[in-house]
């Protein structure tokens, strides 16, 4: 069965990897909103994390999550202080209606005719809990966090005080936090962006393109759907995703995430972007607990994610950060069996991590 026209011809000119700036600041940020979701992401993150107070985290929360759709730029910016003054000498209300815009137009938890019906914008702000219905309606229960966006909706009523609170926050941590950390990596992002720019992907059709880019096995189930609808997909390194690939929306525009790498078959390697990429696989195993997981399917073949649970005697939520990162780094498929979650070991992920150990390692 042949994969959609737009996956099956895209152009250099559509579809490439590139450093965005604001992009990929953003897509740390909201690495630093996620807690213990993402386990194994980059030191900077957790350090981070450990140095911001309660107020600081809620706020960059507030902004990053809470207002995601109002601060994504919908054009390239060449750095984050450009952008942001940019930001800063907006219409507040053309930055707060951006943002209902996209809400409209989103529909993952509601039936299509709610989402054709339109929207009646008096009737979803005319209160805290009319807008947070609004958002469990348009986007379920799960992906709403109903404290958060109670606050945010204060900011939503009030464009001039959200435009304020977006461009404070933003400013404020980029100048105390991440504008070192950008200084640190963006030589070695250029040099990544700068490998797979040299890298000859004209024959290859997205799906391929994005496995050969992140070096991760992506599901054609998961990611076929969102490619197809895509006008434009970027490809973007970043410093601190560690193992994980995730996805940003900006219009038409898809923008995925993955860790800063060179490609495998790569003529020049640069020990740092090794090094990285090696350090994201390898921590998945520095852990008793996940070996012992990767042991036991290894031993018996594929497992539900309750029989990991009983087998390990851990809570659900810690076994599901275990295979979270195990997923991610590759060396675990997961698929949906009897409407359960199943787990196989990836015995090639595993042998090309060994490789590049020893590759890094012994030349």
């Amino acid at each position: 069965m042949p994969l959609p026209a737009a996956i099956e011809q895209p152009t250099r000119e559509q579809h490439r990897v590139s450093l965005q700036p604001v992009r990929n600041a953003i897509a740390s940020m909201m690495l630093l909103t996620k807690g213990n979701e993402m386990p194994g992401t980059g030191a900077w993150i957790t350090q981070t994390r450990e140095k911001l107070t309660a107020d600081e985290l809620f706020n960059l929360k507030l902004v990053i999550i809470g207002f995601h759709f109002a601060i994504l730029p919908q054009k390239d910016w060449a750095s984050f202080p450009d952008y942001l003054d940019n930001l800063e000498k907006r219409d507040p209300v053309a930055i707060r209606n951006k943002m209902l815009d996209i809400y409209a137009d989103v529909c993952i938890a509601c039936e299509e005719e709610v989402k054709t019906a339109g929207v009646n914008w008096d009737e979803v702000l005319s209160s805290s809990d009319a807008y947070v219905d609004f958002l469990v309606q348009r986007f379920g229960q799960d992906l709403v966090e109903l404290d958060m966006e109670t606050k945010a909706y204060e900011y939503v009523v009030d464009p001039p005080a959200m435009q304020k609170l977006i461009v404070e926050t933003l400013r404020g941590f980029w100048n105390e936090y991440l504008s070192a950390e950008w200084m640190r990596t963006e030589s070695l992002l250029r040099e990544s962006v700068k490998a797979f720019r040299s890298s000859n992907l004209e024959n290859m059709n997205l799906l391929e393109m994005a496995r050969y880019i992140t070096g991760q096995d992506i599901e054609k189930e998961k990611w076929s759907h969102i490619f197809e609808h895509a006008d434009r997909v970027i490809f973007m390194p970043n410093p601190h995703i560690g193992p994980y690939v995730t996805r940003m929306f900006s219009g038409n525009t898809v923008t995925m995430v993955f860790g800063a790498r060179l490609p495998d078959d790569a003529s020049v390697r640069i020990p740092e972007l090794d090094r990285a990429d090696i350090v994201a696989r390898m921590s998945a195993l520095a852990d008793d607990t996940r070996l012992r997981i990767l042991q036991m399917i290894a031993e018996g073949g594929e497992l539900r994610s309750q029989d990991i649970m009983e087998e390990v005697g851990l809570s659900q939520p810690s076994v599901s950060r275990y295979l979270t990162q195990l997923t991610a780094t590759g060396y675990l498929q997961e698929r949906r069996v009897n409407g359960s979650k199943a787990y196989a070991l990836n015995r090639d992920r595993i042998e090309k991590t060994l490789k590049a150990v020893h590759k890094f390692l012994l030349g």
